[in-house]
């Protein structure tokens, strides 16, 4: 039996789609086969889809389990399944993770949180330091500095 129905890396984002529903003797393997896949890609982000049928609680399970260990690291992730019933158990144990009905809102949601995450990484590399000298005509002047930078 094939775990994951679909793979795709499009713009960095790796989309694993899950067709087929999975059992509990296939958790273990599906979630080793999802963390080899990230390691071996190293996505800016993740996209789990989910067909009508896939959403098993063992799929639950993969999701909320990988949403644990790869964000911690920073990987962005969304999920997107139509069934209410799945969207309100992945959002009733994981709020923080984005549950969209369909894949394009996953996509965008993802999109957007890679992008802020790049937004805070530019802000911390450099930050605006008020030196307190004075410039011409009595200003303040202001430097920008690499994040732990001294001057």
């Amino acid at each position: 039996m094939r775990l994951c129905s679909r793979l795709q890396i499009e713009d960095n984002l790796l989309q694993i789609t899950l067709d087929e529903p999975i059992g509990t003797e296939q958790r273990a393997a599906l979630a080793q086969a999802v963390d080899q896949l990230v390691d071996e890609h190293r996505p800016a982000g993740l996209v789990f889809i989910l067909g009508p049928a896939a959403g098993t609680a063992a799929a639950v399970s993969v999701i909320l389990r990988t949403y644990r260990h790869w964000a911690k690291i920073g990987i962005p992730m969304a999920v997107a399944t139509p069934p209410a019933a799945v969207r309100y158990l992945i959002r009733a144990n994981q709020p923080a993770l984005p549950v969209h009905t369909d894949t394009d809102a996953a996509l965008s949601a993802v999109r957007a949180l890679v992008r802020q995450q790049a937004g805070v990484a530019r802000a911390r590399a450099v930050t605006p330091v008020t030196t307190g000298t004075e410039g011409t005509a009595g200003t303040t002047v202001t430097e920008h500095r690499a994040a732990g930078q001294r001057a």
